[in-house]
């Protein structure tokens, strides 16, 4: 991390708590069996994307381990949100992509936490939004960034 002082980098992660323990939607990961975890909602992302991984490439993007990430993998399969198929070109391959279910889970993950993020909003002072949204503006410019770097 780049922060130029310990203070500054303390009242960010104290903001970013007090935004995940004050209001759970943004930080809920839930489809309609219940809560995933977010390693879980992250997996799913990553294969909403349209790519259709091994596992082995899937660990790679999450940072995990091989064995690890199959049992995550696992636990999606049994819950319907995602599948293993044999690569058509090597059937000695084992692919995972994301369900219809799997699909249909995110967007209701990501409706929720758009309409968190809009009731917040509203209890902004008309003063402030601008200036929250000019940070949101900076921090989607440091995401895309970021992004870029990682690949």
């Amino acid at each position: 991390m780049h922060m130029e002082d310990e203070a500054e980098r303390k009242r960010l992660l104290d903001a970013f708590r007090s935004l995940r323990s004050g209001l759970p939607a943004l930080a809920a990961v839930r489809d309609e069996d219940g809560e995933l975890q977010l390693l879980h909602a992250v997996m799913l992302q990553v294969l909403a994307r349209g790519d259709e991984p091994t596992i082995k490439e899937l660990a790679v993007v999450v940072r995990r381990s091989v064995s690890q990430t199959s049992r995550l993998v696992d636990q999606l399969v049994r819950r319907g949100l995602a599948e293993r198929y044999e690569d058509a070109a090597d059937r000695r391959v084992r692919r995972v992509r994301v369900t219809g279910r799997g699909a249909a889970s995110l967007r209701r993950m990501d409706q929720m936490r758009v309409e968190t993020q809009l009731r917040l909003w509203d209890h902004l002072e008309p003063d402030e939004r601008p200036v929250v949204l000019q940070a949101m503006e900076l921090l989607a410019k440091a995401a895309e960034r970021m992004r870029h770097d990682d690949r």
